[in-house]
């Protein structure tokens, strides 16, 4: 039986973050989410949450908000931990340095702020690719795969990786869980990569070529409980990854289409030909940085994610939904208007989620 937690939450604004909340409140657990000042929590208004502002680049307010978590946990008799799930995502080369701070060093910060507070776990939601990438799309990893990541030259899977590396390092009192989700599909109030790729497809922006890659992939609710199940339930030290199927891009484009009553890609690309298009991409992004289909999301999509999460609906009994289900209830959300036409560039918003 899950016992009741005082929960201060980073990202909780973001995409996973909105779909986080209510469900730690539905589980019995007080939550305290940080925000950066100024930012939208309107979606949000009617959860029972207390607000902290601060900034993953300002230990101080992380300090203040570990600290006030740990005196309310002290005051009512019951265990604090921090969901650490705030994040930078992003493709595009000029946000290395940024990527850098936001999810290397905020993670640092945080878990500096839990271990001054005494705060005793951390849950950091990290991704799928910051474990890497299979062969090919006969293979599918596992927690315990060694990372071959770096060689797909994407500073947000090398800063989500380091993330772990030093979480799960960390000594003392702290006791570490990681969550890794896939590529993230549903309909919410926020924006997100998944939800701007299934527009642009639907629009036919997308072309007659599928790329070579595939895609380990999730519902937005099923990642949110999986995370909050690891949180609850997970072993300190593990890695737990969700993700409920995998697709290759021409799979996964081929469902979308059905979904959506679009047409779907002709020809799926071999990888050499694919890696021309990432090198002529990348000569291009030299002279005028790219915003949307920059070299590293096309990396990306030319590797196999693809992932076996047995170890998260053994140990945490995660049973999220069959992914066809998530697709077509994205696509019909869509198609009613309700996923908004007035959504910004694909790239998160700092301390947003994966």
């Amino acid at each position: 039986m899950r016992e009741e937690q005082i929960v201060l939450l980073t990202g909780g604004t973001g995409y996973l973050g909105s779909a986080l909340v209510p469900i730690l409140i539905e589980r019995g657990h007080e939550v305290h989410a940080i925000v950066r000042p100024g930012a939208d929590r309107s979606h949000l208004d009617g959860c029972d949450v207390t607000w902290c502002e601060a900034d993953l680049e300002e230990p101080a307010g992380l300090e203040r908000a570990a600290e006030a978590v740990a005196r309310r946990a002290y005051d009512l008799d019951l265990p604090a931990s921090v969901l650490h799930a705030g994040a930078l995502i992003s493709y595009r080369t000029r946000d290395a340095e940024q990527a850098r701070r936001v999810n290397v060093e905020g993670t640092r910060r945080v878990l500096d702020a839990a271990q001054t507070a005494g705060i005793g776990r951390v849950l950091l939601v990290s991704s799928v690719v910051a474990v890497g990438h299979a062969a090919d799309d006969r293979h599918e990893l596992d927690e315990r795969a060694p990372f071959n990541g770096a060689s797909l030259r994407s500073h947000y899977v090398t800063t989500k990786r380091a993330a772990e590396d030093f979480a799960l390092a960390v000594k003392g009192q702290l006791q570490v869980v990681v969550a890794s989700p896939g590529a993230i599909f549903g309909p919410s109030p926020r924006r997100s990569n998944t939800t701007e790729f299934l527009r642009r497809f639907a629009r036919g922006e997308m072309g007659p070529f599928a790329p070579p890659g595939s895609l380990g992939v999730v519902g937005l609710e099923d990642a949110a409980l999986g995370t909050v199940l690891a949180l609850e339930r997970g072993r300190p030290g593990r890695r737990y990854l969700l993700s409920e199927s995998n697709w290759t891009v021409a799979e996964l484009c081929a469902q979308a289409a059905r979904a959506l009553g679009c047409s779907a890609p002709r020809w799926r690309l071999p990888s050499v030909l694919w890696s021309l298009v990432v090198g002529a991409v990348g000569l291009a992004d030299r002279v005028r940085p790219a915003e949307i289909v920059t070299p590293q999301s096309l990396r990306l999509l030319g590797a196999h994610f693809r992932f076996d999460a047995t170890r998260a609906r053994e140990e945490l009994g995660w049973t999220p939904r069959p992914f066809p289900e998530v697709l077509a209830e994205t696509a019909a959300w869509m198609r009613a208007g309700e996923g908004g036409s007035s959504l910004p560039s694909p790239v998160e918003a700092t301390q947003g989620t994966p």
